[in-house]
């Protein structure tokens, strides 16, 4: 499937070179240089899939990212992030922010698309058979790829939303952290299980007051359950 990629970092050759391959990839691309330009192609051009730099003037990365899930119009689109530090708390902040994968430089073309083509993946398929998924105040409609809270939208990143969908499709059972990296972001993407704690979180900060449907089994996983009652802070 084709997309429509926006790519941003302030290094000229990287960006020509991104560029390049993907569109030999059979997508087509639009390009930016700095983070303001980035937020308002986002919202022009509305693209299918944002590669975007942490280290850029005028606005990081970490700040256009959070900045696009702020805004209904752009809070879904899946982002990957490129940065030069390859510490954990540097990639808990990517996702923190909203990222839905991030990718150390330097690094190969073929991972970069390869990421391209898992995302592009997920964005498109669903945890399960049927259409909807319901359990207690939310359902999920897999073909719309939305999520509703007591009948409200609430906006996840692909991610997220391919978590909680994997959850909420088999509520009561404990699932491994193994076992959602699996479902939701896919075998052929390496990504630690801390990862995956952090995407929890930020369900559970959109979920509220219905955080708690969502348990930590202690060394083991998640599991979604029915709220017994709505938390109240």
């Amino acid at each position: 499937m084709a997309l429509k990629i926006l790519v941003v970092d302030d290094e000229p050759d990287l960006l020509e070179l991104i560029e390049y391959n993907i569109s030999q990839h059979g997508h087509s691309v639009v390009t930016a240089t700095d983070g303001a330009r980035a937020l308002d192609l986002a919202k022009s051009q509305a693209p299918d899939l944002i590669i975007l730099d942490v280290m850029m003037p005028r606005l990081t990365g970490i700040e256009v990212a959070k900045r696009l899930r702020s805004q209904t119009e752009t809070a879904s689109i899946p982002i990957i992030m490129l940065t030069a530090k390859a510490e954990e708390a540097h990639e808990l902040e990517g996702l923190n922010a909203g990222a839905d994968d991030y990718i150390t430089k330097p690094f190969s073309m073929q991972i970069l698309l390869a990421r391209i083509d898992a995302l592009a993946r997920r964005s498109g398929g669903t945890a399960a058979d049927s259409t909807n998924i319901t359990l207690g105040p939310i359902t999920i409609d897999l073909v719309k790829h939305q999520t509703l809270v007591d009948g409200k939208p609430v906006s996840l990143t692909i991610t997220e939303f391919r978590l909680l969908s994997t959850l909420l499709s088999d509520p009561g059972q404990v699932l491994t952290r193994q076992a959602l990296i699996s479902a939701a972001i896919g075998p052929g993407v390496a990504v630690t299980a801390r990862t995956i704690d952090v995407h929890i979180t930020a369900i559970r900060r959109k979920l509220k007051p219905y955080a708690k449907m969502i348990t930590t089994v202690r060394s083991v996983g998640y599991r979604a359950d029915a709220p017994v009652e709505a938390e109240t802070n």
